[in-house]
């Protein structure tokens, strides 16, 4: 466990997710997951898992 200072915290707080309950909340494969986690870490913001989480292409062109 470390100690964190809490005067350097910031004051706007962002939403840590453990990645690996964020992707099965998410319906995200497990292959994905594991390389976000390989990736990321085994924690990181939603922000940082929305923008590094690959999605397959299911929208066909007419």
């Amino acid at each position: 466990m470390r100690h964190i200072d809490i005067s350097k915290l910031e004051r706007n707080p962002k939403h840590v997710w453990e990645v690996s309950e964020y992707c099965r909340k998410s319906g995200v494969s497990r292959t994905e997951e594991k390389r976000l986690i390989r990736i990321l870490g085994r924690y990181a913001s939603a922000h940082e898992l929305q923008m590094n989480l690959v999605r397959p292409n299911n929208r066909s062109r007419c």
